[in-house]
């Protein structure tokens, strides 16, 4: 579908890099100084070669984007192998199944897929510290319902055949395998009940004495019960018989359900570490409980939690590791970021540490009395993208980095990220949500955070206060709301919000005081569409008081009076999360709605289209590829097209959703969580879970359609003015900061060389490239370098020249003649001069 497109415009990535991401792989080649590699959970493997300075995605174009494990081989780093699938079970629609497992052998340039296809998600991979084709994977299989694919698996021919050596039912799957750097045939492994819950009777731990052909229980002195949840293991790298298991004992209170036990029988006998409760996990220890021993000194442990815990007496006693932190991109977080997800020790110097979480990867030389964050990949996971139409502003918030905002410009990683915060908790992260803007005061911003944390910021005074609306007492009910709570300001009035849970609030003076103006819209007329709260409200563009409603498990509301009455509209449509409703701007009953069934393991496409407010459903997502559809975007100039985000990409109908076509060239696969369009430029902005923000333009498609230009004849669109880089007042160089480029598109009638020249007024050539078009929408972004070259002189600076400022004809010629249109060269303003100081 990519390949075969019409729609091959460009994505130009905007990052940003300064909030980072969940970073849950970390691997470093210690033979190789300055080569590691970090894995984000929806944002792919990348590596560096020279210390992060700059880094290479290495996994791209593959069947899978989620990531699950990955293991350099022991004996041999250039061997690696990956498994797909995250093993976090969120239940935020954006937690991506994988399709089993992958293995290079030539240090990530090239991939080979190996199996277990339908792995779904794998937790970890173990490799022989001699052979690295005896392989273990531990299989979590299928995380929202039964599935046989699950347990631990063995290769010893590297990947060709697998063999499940470790097996409970249908429910439970394998968490962890650990294999005994000193005698390879003893290993440990951990079950984890996985479904329905995070916790079971199944939970255990297991050790072989062959190499992993048969496994016993172990569980002598652990704890056991209805409730036990995920558990890590680690074994010493001298002694086979001493391991550590951090399990997540969901039988004692929440907040002391983490401990740690040792065996220094071989798993005869366990024996609890600590006297006291041991408070690393909030409830949430699905989402850690990793443990790692100190190669040189199996005394000294390490526990992943929310924080980094430390111990130096096999367990007894802990403190926590923190540190002072520098970044790459500077930024207004300070610490460590919390909730760990990884740590690697540096088997010949255990001083030396790399550390993955939720803000994202670390590394420490001096066992994490200091760190450097490298900041500087753009993995954002982000939720949900708001434009300031007046300024170009973007605004995102991130699964636990916050909310940032910065400028709809190309990024370059050479230079400091120009994206800031609007917002940070005091542990240097925290869930970002939705964000408003007040169109009538540029000091107010709206953002919230999970569960429905609605507050104020007023930027003129740094404050921020409390919205979060609450339930009348007379309804006599409880107000609940998703992680991600929809909530909106009204574009008839910049004082009222809209805000999503199972009840309808509206607030009438900018969230001092709401009011419930719906029913429960959970509870639907159909038991089976039984809801926790809404995933998505909107109100039309075109009617004001029409308001649409939908939940998380399929329920859909209208309300054509703002609230006073609700009609439920669901029939014919799926029980599966509603995330994005898209009323038309063009017909008030019409209106788009997209449904995801991920949390469901449901992973087939759900776009619906209704002409009369949802009381008859037509599904559109036929010609989508089979996976799920997160937003669909309806364009506010032409009826005929919409735009879908799905769990790969963006894709683009010009004829209502009859037919689909893969949108733009340049944007890897990744999950897209929201669209949104800027009105001036007709650029489309595109938040993604796991590779940050990308845009691309409109115009030539909307041109297209609006001039019924024919489809038979070439044609070439108007070129955006263009400023030149600015020149350093001081030493006459370009400053490129401020480089942008020229976009030429065009629309080719079929595949064909064309050539691409610059002419200025006296019709002198300054410039030509040659290049291979495809059929349909091309473009060309021009750096408006005019000659390169070089010098043996000492001070020679001058390495690009860069077109001067004036007004030249482009021409683009084929076998099919020659189209032209006008660029406009302007000169840079300084992006340095302060305003204010005037």
């Amino acid at each position: 579908m990519k390949e075969e497109t019409s729609f091959k415009l460009d994505w130009v990535s905007l990052g940003p890099t300064v909030n980072s991401a969940r970073a849950d792989i970390v691997q470093l080649d210690e033979t190789n100084p300055g080569t590691m590699y970090v894995g984000f959970g929806s944002g792919g493997i990348w590596k560096t070669t020279n210390h992060g300075v700059t880094w290479n995605s290495i996994f791209e174009e593959q069947s899978s984007i989620g990531i699950g494990d990955m293991e350099l081989a022991p004996s041999n780093p250039n061997i690696i192998y990956l498994g797909t699938g995250e093993n976090l079970k969120k239940p935020r629609n954006f937690t991506l199944p994988g399709t089993g497992m992958f293995r290079s052998d030539d240090a990530s340039e090239t991939w080979s897929h190996i199996g277990l296809q339908d792995s779904w998600s794998i937790s970890e991979i173990e490799i022989h510290p001699t052979n690295p084709d005896i392989v273990f994977v531990s299989v979590l299989g299928h995380l929202w319902s039964k599935n046989e694919n699950r347990g631990l698996y063995r290769t010893i021919d590297g990947g060709k055949n697998w063999e499940k050596v470790l097996y409970k039912d249908d429910k439970t799957g394998a968490n962890e395998v650990q294999i005994s750097p000193s005698n390879p045939q003893i290993m440990y492994a951990s079950l984890w009940e996985v479904y329905p819950g995070i916790s079971g009777e199944n939970s255990g731990v297991y050790k072989s004495m062959d190499g992993g052909k048969n496994w016993v229980l172990s569980a002598n002195g652990l704890p056991s019960g209805p409730n036990i949840g995920r558990i890590g293991l680690t074994v010493s790298s001298t002694n086979p018989d001493k391991a550590y298991a951090l399990i997540d004992n969901l039988n004692n209170p929440r907040n002391e359900a983490a401990e740690l036990y040792k065996t220094i029988d071989g798993g005869l006998n366990w024996e609890k570490t600590h006297s006291g409760s041991f408070k690393i996990f909030p409830g949430i220890g699905w989402y850690f409980t990793d443990v790692y021993v100190n190669p040189q000194n199996d005394e000294e442990v390490f526990c992943l939690g929310v924080r980094l815990a430390h111990s130096l007496d096999g367990g007894k006693n802990f403190s926590f590791i923190g540190g002072q932190v520098s970044r790459m991109t500077p930024s207004l977080a300070q610490g460590l970021h919390l909730d760990q997800c990884e740590l690697w020790i540096n088997p010949s110097n255990p001083n030396h540490l790399a550390l993955g979480n939720d803000g994202g990867f670390y590394v420490s030389y001096d066992k994490g009395s200091s760190w450097m964050h490298y900041n500087n990949i753009p993995t954002g996971e982000f939720y949900d993208i708001t434009i300031d139409q007046v300024d170009y502003t973007i605004y995102g918030g991130t699964q636990d980095d916050a909310t940032v905002f910065g400028p709809a410009k190309e990024l370059n990683t050479r230079f400091p990220d120009p994206w800031k915060y609007v917002w940070i908790d005091p542990w240097d992260g925290g869930d970002g949500c939705v964000t408003q803007i007040d169109p009538e005061n540029k000091s107010i911003v709206y953002y919230s955070r999970q569960h429905g944390d609605a507050m104020r910021l007023d930027k003129s005074k740094d404050e921020a206060v409390s919205i979060m609306p609450s339930l009348p007492e007379r309804i006599g009910d409880t107000l609940v709301f998703n992680y991600m709570t929809p909530y909106f300001l009204s574009r008839y009035n910049s004082k009222t919000l809209y805000h999503g849970g199972n009840y309808l609030m509206k607030s009438i003076d900018r969230g001092d005081t709401w009011d419930a103006i719906s029913p429960n819209l959970a509870v639907s007329s159909n038991p089976d569409k039984l809801s926790f709260a809404t995933g998505d409200i909107e109100e039309s563009p075109i009617e004001k008081g029409l308001l649409y409603a939908g939940t998380d498990h399929g329920a859909f509301w209208v309300s054509k009076d703002d609230g006073e009455n609700w009609e439920e509209n669901s029939k014919g449509i799926v029980n599966n999360y509603i995330r994005s409703i898209s009323p038309s701007h063009h017909k008030a009953s019409r209106v788009y709605m997209a449904m995801t069934g991920i949390n469901y393991d449901d992973l087939k496409a759900y776009v619906y289209a209704s002409d009369d407010y949802g009381k008859n459903w037509e599904s559109i997502a036929a010609g989508l590829p089979d996976e799920p559809v997160n937003v669909i975007k309806e364009d506010p100039t032409n009826e005929n097209i919409l735009y879908a985000g799905g769990l790969r990409g963006v894709y683009v109908s010009i004829d209502r959703g009859n037919t689909w076509s893969y949108l733009g060239k340049n944007m890897p696969a990744a999950a897209i969580a929201d669209l949104e369009i800027h009105l001036n430029t007709m650029d489309l902005v595109v938040g993604t879970h796991g590779r940050g923000i990308y845009k691309t333009s409109l115009q030539p498609i909307q041109k297209m359609l609006q001039d019924n230009l024919p489809r038979n004849e070439d044609h070439f669109f108007e070129i955006d003015q263009t400023p030149r880089p600015w020149y350093n007042s001081s030493s006459g160089e370009p400053d490129y900061r401020t480089l942008e480029k020229a976009t030429f598109s065009f629309w080719l009638n079929q595949s064909k060389a064309v050539t691409i020249s610059i002419l200025d007024e006296s019709n002198k050539e300054v410039w030509k490239t040659e290049l291979t078009g495809n059929k349909g929408f091309n473009q060309y972004r021009w750096d408006l370098v005019v000659k390169r070259q070089s010098s043996d002189a000492p001070y020679f600076i001058h390495y690009e020249r860069f077109i001067e400022a004036g007004i030249y004809k482009v021409e683009i010629s084929s076998e099919g003649g020659d189209l032209e249109q006008t660029l406009q060269i302007v000169e840079a303003k300084s992006p340095y001069i302060s305003r204010s100081s005037f």
